[in-house]
């Protein structure tokens, strides 16, 4: 059954392709946006923009709202991601 199901899907296959391309790079970006070390390195180009006359105070505060709202969001995935999950009893009875 199985090869059956794969030879049905076969033309399907370029289109199936592309998207697992595409949910691995936006999963690459959402990665990157959200990483912590990156968020400091730009807060750190940021103060250099500053200091260098590149970018005014105005854009440097929003760029920072901007990296500190990014910033939140990585600490938050990061803290769920680390609290365990509940565990789930197998014969219906509850721990206790």
């Amino acid at each position: 059954m199985g090869l059956f199901k794969e030879l049905v899907l076969l033309p399907l296959a370029p289109a199936r392709g592309t998207a697992w391309i595409a949910e691995q790079l936006t999963e690459e970006v959402d990665r990157r946006l959200y990483d912590e070390d990156n968020i400091r390195r730009e807060m750190i180009e940021l103060e250099i923009d500053e200091t260098e006359g590149r970018i005014s105070d105005a854009e440097r505060a929003r760029a920072e709202d901007d990296l500190l709202d990014r910033l939140a969001v990585a600490r938050r995935r990061a803290a769920e991601e680390a609290m365990p999950l509940p565990e789930e009893t197998t014969d219906g009875e509850e721990d206790g």
